[in-house]
């Protein structure tokens, strides 16, 4: 039963990864992208230009032109959401590294949100608490672009040996898994817009109440299903991958994706330094393993 649940889990999984599909999908999150950042731009136009809209839905509008920067970025970091857990039966490894973009991401399209807030250029120099702040988000992002490219250029330093075992079976079991989260992904996407939704048509009649922050239940709770996801992949790697190294390496994963669910949730700037933290473990882990990959053939061919 498991295993025919499985494969029908994979089947559909191979249904929808196709490069069809993903070129479909890439030209619909452009046309969403470029045009969420039109028609944000339209609002904060209207909202500038007819002061009787400020009175409804537009009076929580912020009024600054580059806060309409950050609509296509939050559409660019669902797609790369889904390149993620599409990337989980591939490589576990690539995986690892699509959560580190995907954080720098949050971090940089934080950037332009933060900017949005000066409502002058002149503002800078009155606000240095908030230019501080700014500041902390770009060299960080900056930092966290180093760590991505260093941990593929080691990714690409590993020799990868041979199994003695077949990994078909596990392969499907990571499509299952790919297909289970793309639904997960799919629901949180749904419940996070209905909350924003509500939050936002009921701001005008409660003008206590702002709208909630999307990246403070999408992206945390999202990650808490990736540390579970991690653990489990580890599980049922066992068998197929029962060498110390492969054990190590997803064991450092697991704890690299464990703090970069603390980082999203950590008041700033403690944020920025647990997921460079996160970071830099997990490219330690990986340049560790790729220096054990080349001595284990050594190691083997001396016992034989």
């Amino acid at each position: 039963m498991t295993n025919q649940l499985t494969n029908l889990l994979a089947g559909f999984y191979d249904k929808f990864d196709t490069p069809t599909l993903k070129h479909r999908l890439e030209r619909w999150v452009v046309g969403l992208s470029a045009s969420g950042f039109v028609i944000h731009l339209l609002l904060i136009f209207l909202a500038r230009s007819v002061p009787s809209l400020n009175q409804g839905i537009l009076s929580e509008l912020d009024r600054n032109y580059l806060h309409a920067v950050y609509t296509p970025f939050s559409f660019i970091l669902f797609y790369e959401v889904l390149l993620l857990v599409l990337a989980l039966p591939r490589s576990h490894t690539n995986s690892i590294g699509k959560q580190y973009e995907i954080v720098s991401l949050i971090v940089i399209r934080g950037v332009f949100k933060d900017i949005g807030e000066f409502r002058h250029p002149a503002d800078w120099l009155t606000q240095s608490d908030q230019a501080w702040m700014v500041l902390q988000d770009m060299v960080a992002a900056a930092l966290m672009f180093l760590m991505v490219t260093v941990f593929y250029r080691v990714k690409r330093m590993v020799v990868h040996l041979p199994t003695q075992r077949n990994v078909d079976r596990f392969i499907a079991l990571k499509k299952s898994v790919a297909l289970v989260l793309c639904g997960v992904l799919l629901l949180l996407a749904i419940e996070n817009v209905v909350r924003w939704t509500q939050s936002v048509f009921a701001a005008p009649s409660n003008p206590v109440a702002n709208p909630i922050d999307l990246d403070l239940y999408f992206f945390p709770v999202f990650f808490e299903f990736m540390i579970f996801t991690d653990v489990f992949l580890l599980i049922i790697s066992l068998p197929y991958f029962e060498r110390y190294e492969y054990v190590i390496r997803n064991s450092g994963f697991v704890i690299s994706t464990v703090l970069l669910r603390f980082s999203l949730s950590t008041p700033k700037p403690y944020d920025l330094a647990v997921g460079l933290i996160a970071m830099l473990y997990g490219v330690c882990v990986l340049a560790v393993f790729s220096y054990y990959s080349r001595l284990a053939p050594e190691e083997d061919s001396r016992e034989n």
